[in-house]
């Protein structure tokens, strides 16, 4: 501790040969006994500061004054007056920022309580509205389920009309199809389909294996041999879902060559007689002369064709044509009649009421919830950051563009287009105990590569204007962000009072 306290120990003659100047400032011992000691710069004009004794004589100008290079032969130069003019002119300016700085806080305060007492008021007059509003939906929401009730009624018994009509349709067509079907199958046209007539569509092969047996066939019939018209309506249910009317393959013929013979030979058609010629429309006339030659070529099969049913309408599917076992497109559903429609018409009405009421509903309680989440955030003792509430500021760098959105949060985006990054939402004040609003956290960021989730600490300086003047990352993920704001500044009289004790 004695080496402390040598601050009025000159230094005398030294025991060598060596003749040393006599130095300006007040050296503390730094012998052997003393390794750590310290040299107190005097810089008359500037700031006095101890340096390490290690640096004495090192050649290097620490010391304005000059004084820690009594012997070192260093070419020092006493600049502690223009330091201290600098210095001066310096702290001037602080204090004019501070100043200024300090009367618009002032003003931002005042604004802030002002907005504070409107946005408490308004919560109060939404919270009136919104009770009106809840009575409005509820009457309404009454009226749209009472109106609603005889339109699904009317649409109802509309809707099985409809669906009604369309099962008669599908079975009419069914019907049609079936006896489209019936002809298809009866390849000798006895008004009989056997179960040799069925094995010519192999699609109709129970287990699909590619080998169609007759007993197979017969099972489909329900195991007899020949099925008629009648009985053909009851196994159709069982194979028209995969029933396709393509051309038949042969059919293998009996080994009887006079059953054979018979089955080569269609049956003659006593109840056919042919049309008269002008019954015939021209267009068919054309069509059957450009197709003579067509017609020729297809006799053959053409003869295999028995008499239609009785009681069959319409034209019959050519041969080789495909189609699918499924039902034909549903028709659209009719309009509604007039009744229903004015009752439908009544009913949507009151929905739109409704679903406006809900909407005006909504937009009062999102209201209510943003002016709440505003007035319990912690603005500071006198609210003082208020106005930075929804405000945004950038910072544009050489790479990447900064946006703080104070009490939300900081993103990062690259100036020359690509995705925004989030480096932190809104934390907390983290300040230290005497100061704690004097650095905001924003965290939860963006996750790093193999690292953390992006941070950043907010620090704020007093300034006349609101801006952010520096970004860094001093640790990876962590950014530090340094942001000007009169909200900060402290009154000046108080600030140089505590400066005057502290220099005392």
């Amino acid at each position: 501790m004695a080496c402390s306290f040598l601050l009025v120990v000159l230094l005398g003659a030294v025991s060598t040969a060596v003749e040393v100047q006599q130095p300006r400032g007040v050296p503390l011992s730094s012998t052997a006994a003393c390794p750590n000691g310290s040299f107190y710069c005097v810089n008359a004009g500037f700031r006095s500061f101890f340096i390490p004794s290690s640096r004495i004589n090192d050649g290097i100008c620490d010391c304005c004054d000059t004084t820690d290079e009594f012997n070192s032969g260093a070419a020092c130069q006493n600049t502690c007056r223009d330091l201290g003019r600098k210095e001066k002119e310096s702290l001037q300016k602080m204090a004019e920022v501070a100043k200024e700085g300090f009367l618009l806080k002032q003003q931002l305060i005042q604004q802030a309580k002002k907005g504070l007492e409107e946005k408490q008021t308004k919560v109060t007059e939404l919270q009136l509205s919104k009770k009106v509003s809840e009575d409005t939906v509820e009457a309404l929401r009454l009226v749209k389920e009472v109106a609603e009730q005889p339109e699904n009624e009317a649409k109802d018994r509309h809707l099985k009309a409809w669906e009604d009509q369309q099962a008669v349709v599908r079975s009419e067509k069914d019907k049609t199809k079936m006896a489209e079907a019936f002809l298809r199958l009866d390849l000798d046209a006895d008004d009989l389909v056997s179960a040799m007539e069925l094995q010519a569509h192999t699609e109709l092969d129970p287990d699909s294996d590619g080998m169609f047996t007759e007993a197979e066939a017969q099972g489909l019939l329900g195991g007899v041999e020949t099925v008629d018209t009648v009985a053909f309506e009851t196994i159709w249910s069982n194979i028209k879902d995969k029933y396709v009317s393509e051309p038949p393959t042969e059919v293998p013929l009996p080994e009887d060559p006079q059953t054979a013979e018979e089955m080569r030979e269609p049956p003659p058609d006593f109840d056919s007689k042919p049309y008269p010629d002008e019954d015939i429309p021209e267009e068919y006339e054309d069509e059957d002369q450009d197709d003579d030659q067509d017609d020729e070529d297809q006799d053959d099969d053409e003869d295999k064709v028995g008499p239609p049913l009785p009681g069959l309408e319409g034209p019959s599917l050519p041969w080789g044509t495909h189609e699918p076992a499924q039902e034909d497109d549903a028709q659209a559903m009719p309009p509604y009649e007039q009744d229903t429609q004015g009752l439908i018409d009544v009913a949507q009405k009151a929905r739109d009421e409704f679903d406006e009421a809900e909407k005006a509903l909504r937009a009062v309680d999102d209201q209510i919830k943003g002016l709440e989440k505003e007035i319990s955030l912690d603005f500071g003792p006198s609210f003082e950051f208020a106005y930075l509430y929804g405000q945004c500021y950038d910072l544009t760098t050489s790479e990447y563009i900064y946006r703080l959105c104070p009490f939300n949060r900081v993103t990062q985006k690259p100036k020359f287009g690509g995705s925004e990054t989030n480096l932190g939402s809104w934390g907390s004040w983290s300040g230290p105990e005497d100061s704690v609003y004097s650095l905001m956290k924003y965290d939860h960021g963006t996750g790093c590569w193999q690292g953390p989730n992006r941070s950043t600490t907010m620090k704020l300086i007093c300034g006349k204007e609101t801006e952010v003047m520096s970004v860094s990352e001093p640790s990876r993920c962590e950014y530090l962000m340094e942001f000007t704001t009169p909200a900060v500044c402290q009154d000046p009289g108080v600030e140089s009072n505590l400066h005057d004790h502290s220099e005392l």
